[in-house]
């Protein structure tokens, strides 16, 4: 009888662990505020003015690193705004980038992919070494440590059949654990004079998104709103859910969008095509204070760029606590960037914002965050 009891009971946890927590569209405590308070703005890094900061990276003693392709150059600034150095421009020498995605912080290195090797240096901007994907070339997402990454692709384009993996990959003996399988299908694609050109947007690609909190993995196709929990094994820990519906959106609305990417005219028609007739529902998942939040992108047309429309915050059993927005007031546009450069760390929020001048600047902001010990769950 003990035994059919211990059977019974590990069959029951077993359910619990793996239901999905599905959340009505209404936050059970309502908005948040996070009570922005400037604390610094810059609007140079040196001699040079901003041209497009397009991925903002914090260290845990505020460090502020600055990758901006307009200008092809990395920054770095003191905790208090104040420059330091450039480092790792563009290029194909030794410290030198080609294709630079986001900037990884993994103790005391800075580690930053490219479009063929990824890059070490330290924090202090120093080049340490490169290296090559030899055997099978994985986007890196994000890093456990210096040599074992978690990759995923952001694009349906070279996939068989549009199968599509997270994977976690150890970049010196290329040993490879698949976490998760997913479709991926194709959006964004068209092809002229036997050219193939491929293009992500925020908003309207259905992309993987991925976030590593304390060795489990949060992860999600942006086409549904549903957040999986797994541990670094790829055992499905847990996941939860939001019935939010999706925006429909038109042929006409995605031409108008397109136009601002002076795209070939051949090429607008077949683009247009390619994107689903809806948006997304995300483009970042983080963790913050104990708590998960879920970034929504929304496309402004007026502007012809997308923006963040809100955030969604979330306890750790993935219940729908708080919906979030950054005013940043009448006078200021959030630059929006696929890589980043909206960034929480500690109590604090940094931001790439546009003045009614075109002026490019970045902000840091002293904020107010709930915190997972503050809320009854």
């Amino acid at each position: 009888m003990r035994k059919r009891l211990f059977i019974l009971f590990v069959l029951v946890f077993s359910i619990f662990l793996h239901a999905d927590k599905k959340n009505r569209d209404k936050p059970a405590k309502g908005t948040w505020d996070f009570q922005l308070e400037k604390i610094w703005e810059i609007e140079t890094a040196g001699d040079d003015v901003f041209g497009q900061p397009f991925a903002l990276t914090v260290a845990d003693d505020a460090t502020l690193y600055v990758f901006d392709p307009k200008n092809e150059i990395n920054y770095i600034f003191y905790s208090e705004g104040e420059f330091v150095r450039t480092f790792a421009k563009s290029g194909q020498g030794p410290g030198e980038i080609i294709g630079q995605e986001w900037t990884h912080i993994v103790k005391d290195k800075l580690i930053i992919p490219g479009m063929n090797d990824i890059h070490y240096f330290t924090k202090d901007g120093e080049y340490v070494k490169s290296i090559k994907q030899n055997k099978t070339r994985r986007n890196p997402r994000l890093f456990i440590d210096e040599d074992n990454m978690i990759a995923a692709p952001m694009s349906a384009v070279f996939l068989p059949e549009g199968k599509a993996k997270i994977v976690r990959k150890n970049l010196v003996t290329e040993e490879e654990i698949a976490i998760a399988d997913f479709p991926l299908a194709q959006a964004g694609v068209a092809s002229s004079r036997q050219q193939v050109m491929d293009m992500i947007v925020i908003g309207l690609s259905p992309l993987m998104t991925v976030a590593l909190f304390d060795n489990t993995l949060f992860w999600g196709l942006s086409d549904s709103y549903k957040i999986n929990i797994s541990d670094l094994r790829g055992d499905r820990l847990d996941a939860f859910s939001v019935n939010r519906k999706k925006r429909k959106i038109s042929d006409s609305f995605k031409m108008k969008h397109f136009r601002n990417f002076n795209l070939p005219q051949d090429i607008l028609p077949q683009m247009v095509k390619s994107f689903p007739n809806e948006l997304t529902h995300f483009h970042r998942i983080e963790i913050h204070c104990g708590l998960i939040y879920v970034f929504v992108p929304d496309l402004d047309l007026e502007l012809g760029r997308t923006k963040i429309k809100q955030i969604d915050i979330f306890s750790q059993t993935g219940k729908y606590l708080y919906r979030a927005s950054a005013d940043f007031g009448d006078n200021l546009t959030h630059l929006f960037s696929p890589l980043g450069n909206f960034v929480i760390k500690g109590d604090h929020i940094y931001a790439a914002c546009e003045r009614e001048d075109d002026t490019i600047v970045i902000i840091k902001y002293k904020t107010s965050f709930p915190r997972a010990d503050q809320v009854q769950d």
